[in-house]
This record gives structure tokens, C-alpha cells and sequence, in this order.
């Protein structure tokens, strides 16, 4: 396109929107074409935000003035904000994902709302002050020529803005220039499963309603990446062609788009107070994980684990990665000796009170590559689900090699390689699972032998909270014994 043209574009998308923002003035959520009354507004509000992946909990906690209708998915559900980080929302609109990224990111933390649409802004505005948000701010600008300076923010959400651009490309290298190093994309947006008819691409309605301007997925994912960024994942968001086909009824847009969470990080380390960390995930979810872990995968996985071990009651093991004490409970049925370690001292905490009084296990914080235990000290060690959150995994199965004694056993349970992208952004999983022959190569490197990688035959089971689909993991099971002298 030339200039007048997405100039052209930008006029018409700026007028479109604008005269939304105007006509909610009255404080009706709806869009202009529904029909609500005052009464049912609520509910059917909280409706729509569930219907885009959204909680009820986040609609009631934003109850401000404004909404999600906008919207085609949460990207607030992917981006993990934490207390302290910086954020930049592109295309704003009512100021909904602000306000709600706000709360997530506290009074240390600051988030601004970018739009083109002077209406949006003022509304946006409103919002925060009705809330009394004092960690927001408002700016009128294009999100092409973002305005806010070089790397200077931890997390860019949007929601379905980006495809209504006409230079995405700018968009993308504007996002990545903003970005601290370390940065990442959060965003929710439409794009083309299938090439576009012409007559959808030309007209004015479909472009404003967040059609005609989708790019299929490939296009996408190559913009995204000749801005620099890495680690990008787009996933179709579960469901979402049934939204997608009220939008147009009886056009069959919904044979052509989809609604996407697109995510990418800025390379280098990352300065935001709030860093991808496996520590800060299960710190967090400590108190619920044995209802979380429950879900995920069945108890025969500890069971299989322990008798491809041999375990012998009196012996000493090492549970790696310990967490709440899954691999503990059945160790200690069994009569061994346990120390669990963890890099999560309150996973070790949630371990202490579960088994309060008993003096056959020693707790232990510890990261993957320098385990708290001495060099040939151990008869068995565990690392159940473990092994996909640490950096390294081949030098993780050499620190485990080297706490066993001669004879000692090594039993690992974990995730083959799988597909699965919303695993990494909402459970902090660093691998997304493992090839077999890699993890028996690691294990011979570690100078293990008879090193062994079997299907367990069991599954891993875990749904997105944003809407992504479930994965179905199946899970391995390798070993390997430390040589005699």
C-alpha cells in the first residue's frame, strides 16, 4: 500500500471507532448494533467477557465504564503480568485491558494505553479516573509511531487492534524498539486461515470489523520475526469461530479468519523485576498446587517411577524438584529416606505441613546445576516433571549422575516433545518436552548405563486459562545407574 492509502485506511478506521466511543456515551457496554437495557447490561457483559477468555472475576474487578466487547481473546491471560512491569497496551480503546493489566502489575508498576481515536482516549480516561487508577496513563498516538521511548517497557499486550493497521510491519518493529531486551508480546488478534476475497479486503465494513485486514498466520509470523523478535508462538484460540461467525451472520467470515494469541520475546536478558522465572511460577501457585497437580497427571506415574527404581525401604533418595511432595508421599509408604529439594521455598513450606512430625525427610532449597548433596551420597534420585522447567537438562542429569552412589539409580518422568505453546507462557515451562533419544544420550553423557527411555503409559492433561485448547502430553520414563568402581 502507498501512503495516501493507509493514510487513507487510518482516517476511515479512526472515524469508525470514534463514533463507536461516542455513541456508548450513554454507558451502555453493548456495541452499537446490540440491544441492551441497563438491567441486563451486567450480565450479559460478563457473558461476552467469558465468551473471549476473560474470568468473571476480571470483568466484576473492572467494573469502570469500560469493557472487552472489543475485543477477540484476553491477552492478559497470557502475559503473566507481575508487580513492577511496564506496559504498553496498543489500541486501548476503552481502557479494559489497561485497567485490568493495572491491577496485575500494582502501584510499582505503570501501564499506558495507546490509541489513535481521541473519543477512546477520552472515555479510556474517564474510566481510570472513575476508578481512581493512579498507575495508568492515556496517550493519543498511532501504533505504528508508538509514543514512549526506546526500551523502555517489560510487556506489550493488544487485542484485536494490529490487524486493522496498514503498515503491521511498522507496527512490529515499532513494538520491538520500545521493548526492554528480554520484552515480550502479548496479544490476542484476527488472522486469515485462508487467502481473502478481494471483495472482503476492499471493503470498509470488514476492514473496520477486523476482517479485511487479517494476514494468514505464515505472513504474520515473518513480520514478527523480521523485527527481531524470537520465540514466537501463534495458536489458534479455542472456540473462537463461534464469535467470529455473529459477527457477520450468514457471510461465512469465520471460513476465513480466526482469532490467534500471538506471542514473541525481544532477545537478551531481561530486566523486568518480574522475569520468566520457574522460582516465581511455583512460588505462586504453592498453596493450590496438589489440586493443580491432580489435574494434570495420575498417581500411577509416581507408582511406575518407584518400581522401575527398586526402592528398599531404609534407602536415601533424592526427590528433585520435590514441589508439594508427590514422588515424597509414596517414597516415604515405601521406607525410604528422603531429602526433597526445590528451588521454591514455598513448595518446600506446603511439603513441611504436609508432613509435619516425620523425621525421614530433610528439606533442602536447590537450583537444577548445583544440587545441595554431596557427590556419591544417594541410592536413588527422582525428578518427576522436572526436568522441562530447568535451562539446562543435559547439566541437570549430570548434577543428578553425580549425587548417586556407585550403584545408585536415577528415575526420571517427564513430558515427550509436544506442540503445546501455552504450556511455556502460563506454566513457565521452559521445553516444550523432549525428544527420547535425546534424553538417553543425556543420560549415557552423564555416564549412567543400562540408561533406559520408555513410554510410561500415561498422559500429562492441562487446559489453557486463556482459552487455547487442552494438550494431552504423553509422558516417558527414563533411568540409568551409576557405575561400579
Amino acid at each position: 500500500m502507498n501512503q495516501d492509502s493507509d493514510n487513507k485506511i487510518k482516517a476511515t478506521v479512526r472515524r469508525y471507532y470514534g463514533d463507536i466511543a461516542a455513541r456508548r456515551g450513554s454507558g451502555c457496554g453493548c456495541e452499537p448494533s446490540s440491544c441492551c437495557s441497563g438491567q441486563d447490561q451486567p450480565a450479559q457483559a460478563v457473558r461476552e467477557a467469558e465468551r473471549l477468555g476473560y474470568t468473571r472475576a476480571d470483568i466484576l474487578a473492572v467494573s469502570d465504564g469500560s469493557e472487552p466487547s472489543l475485543g477477540c481473546g484476553n491477552p492478559i491471560g497470557i502475559a503473566r503480568l507481575r508487580p513492577g512491569e511496564q506496559v504498553v497496551d496498543l489500541g486501548s480503546g476503552t481502557g479494559f485491558d489497561c485497567l485490568l493489566a493495572a491491577k496485575k502489575v500494582g502501584e510499582s508498576g505503570l501501564v499506558i494505553g495507546v490509541d489513535m481515536t481521541p473519543e477512546m482516549i477520552e472515555r479510556a480516561r474517564m474510566n481510570a479516573k472513575r476508578g481512581g487508577y493512579s498507575n495508568v496513563e492515556f496517550r493519543l498516538g498511532e501504533i505504528e509511531h508508538l509514543p514512549t521511548g526506546d526500551s523502555s517497557v517489560d510487556v506489550i499486550i493488544s487485542n484485536c487492534v494490529i490487524n486493522l493497521s496498514p503498515a503491521k510491519t511498522d507496527v512490529f518493529k515499532e513494538a520491538y524498539r520500545v521493548l526492554r531486551p528480554g520484552g515480550r508480546l502479548a496479544i490476542s488478534d484476527i488472522v486469515a486461515v485462508r487467502e481473502l476475497p478481494q471483495e472482503i479486503k476492499a471493503d470498509e465494513g470488514y476492514y473496520c470489523g477486523c476482517v479485511g485486514g487479517a494476514v494468514q498466520m505464515e505472513e504474520l509470523r515473518g513480520m514478527i520475526s523480521a523485527a527481531g523478535f524470537e520465540n514466537i508462538s501463534i495458536s489458534a484460540i479455542d472456540k473462537s469461530k463461534d464469535f467470529i461467525r455473529e459477527w457477520a451472520p450468514g457471510s461465512h467470515i469465520d471460513d476465513y479468519v480466526i482469532s490467534a494469541y500471538i506471542e514473541a520475546f525481544k532477545p537478551g536478558q531481561t530486566s523486568s523485576k518480574a522475569a520468566f522465572s520457574g522460582k516465581e511460577y511455583f512460588d505462586e501457585v504453592a498453596p493450590q498446587w496438589d489440586a493443580m497437580r491432580a489435574e494434570f497427571f495420575p498417581n500411577a506415574v509416581r507408582e511406575k517411577a518407584i518400581a522401575v527404581a527398586g526402592v528398599q525401604s531404609g534407602s536415601l533418595a533424592a526427590d528433585i524438584g520435590a514441589g508439594s511432595g508427590f514422588i515424597t508421599e509414596e517414597l516415604l509408604r515405601r521406607g525410604a529416606r528422603i531429602i526433597a529439594i526445590d528451588q521454591s521455598d514455598a513448595m518446600l513450606e506446603v511439603m513441611r505441613n504436609k508432613f509435619e512430625g516425620s523425621r525421614e525427610i530433610e528439606y533442602r532449597t536447590g537450583e537444577s546445576e548445583d544440587l545441595p548433596a554431596d557427590t556419591n551420597s544417594l541410592d536413588f534420585a527422582f525428578a518427576n516433571m522436572y526436568l522441562h522447567h530447568v535451562e539446562h537438562p543435559a547439566a541437570a542429569i549430570r548434577e543428578m549422575a553425580r549425587i548417586l552412589k556407585p550403584g545408585g539409580k536415577l528415575v526420571i518422568t517427564d513430558l515427550d516433545e509436544h506442540s503445546f505453546g501455552f504450556l511455556q507462557t502460563e506454566h513457565r515451562d521452559r521445553w516444550m518436552g523432549f525428544k527420547r533419544e535425546d534424553v538417553k544420550k543425556w543420560l549415557i553423557d552423564a555416564g549412567l548405563k543400562d540408561a533406559k527411555v520408555d513410554c510410561i503409559g500415561d498422559t500429562c492433561c492441562a487446559s489453557s486459562e486463556a482459552g487455547r485448547g487442552e494438550a494431552q502430553v504423553s509422558i516417558f520414563i527414563a533411568s540409568g545407574t551409576k557405575p561400579l568402581p
